[in-house]
C-alpha cells in the first residue's frame, strides 16, 4: 500500500514490523513471546517522538495482532496528551479497508489462523503452508451470556478459546480468496494513505481549518 501510495504521488514512509507484542493470555503455549502492555506502549510513544522531532505530522499505526488492540487505543489518548494538535495518529488493522470483501468471502469468523488468515497465507506465502490442507479446529464459546454475544470486553485465555492456538474452518481457505481480499484491502488503503499525505496540515487537522 505505502508502494502504490508514494508512486500515486504520496509521501509515506514505513518502517519495520515489530516481532513482538502483547500475548499475555498466550502463556500456556510455550515459548509465546511477549512484551508487557508498558513496553509496548513506551515504543509507540518513543517512535512518534521521534518522529515529531524530525518535523512528521500524521502517522498511521497498522495492528496485525488482536493482543495489541486496547494498548494502542490506550497509546493514542497518550500520544494526544502529549501532543495536542501537534500531531495526528490513526489506528487500524491490516484488513481496515477490505471489510465488504470479507463479508462476501469469509463466514467462520475465526480470530486466529481461521478461513480469512489461512487464505491470505496461502496467497501470500504458500511456501510456508503445509502440503496437506488444515482440519477444521474448535473454538469455544463462553457460557456466559454477554460475554458469547459479546457486549463485555475481557482477556480471553487462548488456551481455554482455542486449545489447537487455531481454530475455525481453514478447511475453507482458498490462495483465490486470499488474493481477492488482498488487492481489495491494499487498493483502498493506498488511496487513504495518498489522501492523508496530501491533505494540508493545521491545527484543526483532520477537519476543516478554521475560517474554511
Amino acid at each position: 500500500a505505502v508502494r502504490r501510495a508514494n508512486a500515486e504521488g504520496a509521501r509515506v514512509m514505513c518502517l519495520p514490523a515489530m516481532p513482538f507484542g502483547n500475548n499475555v493470555n498466550f502463556k500456556d503455549f510455550p515459548f509465546a513471546c511477549r512484551i508487557r502492555v508498558e513496553t509496548l506502549m513506551a515504543v509507540v510513544l518513543d517512535l512518534v517522538t521521534f518522529g515529531r522531532e524530525e518535523g512528521v505530522r500524521k502517522f498511521v499505526l497498522v495492528n496485525g495482532h488482536g493482543g495489541n488492540d486496547s494498548t494502542l487505543a490506550a497509546s493514542t489518548r497518550q500520544i494526544f496528551d502529549r501532543f495536542q494538535n501537534e500531531v495526528f495518529v490513526g489506528l487500524c488493522g491490516p484488513g481496515a479497508f477490505g471489510g465488504e470483501i470479507y463479508q462476501k468471502l469469509f463466514s467462520d469468523g475465526s480470530p486466529h489462523a481461521g478461513e480469512y488468515e489461512t487464505s491470505l497465507m496461502q496467497f501470500l506465502a504458500p511456501e510456508k503452508m503445509p502440503a496437506q490442507a488444515p482440519a477444521k479446529s474448535a473454538m469455544y464459546t463462553p457460557t456466559v451470556p454477554g460475554l458469547a454475544e459479546a457486549k463485555i470486553t475481557w482477556v480471553r485465555n487462548w488456551a481455554s478459546l482455542m486449545p489447537a492456538a487455531c481454530g475455525g474452518r481453514p478447511d475453507l481457505a482458498t490462495p483465490e480468496k486470499g488474493e481477492e481480499f488482498f488487492e481489495a484491502d491494499v487498493t483502498g488503503f493506498s488511496r487513504f494513505l495518498v489522501a492523508l499525505s496530501q491533505a494540508p496540515w493545521h491545527s484543526r487537522f483532520p477537519y476543516e481549518a478554521e475560517g474554511a
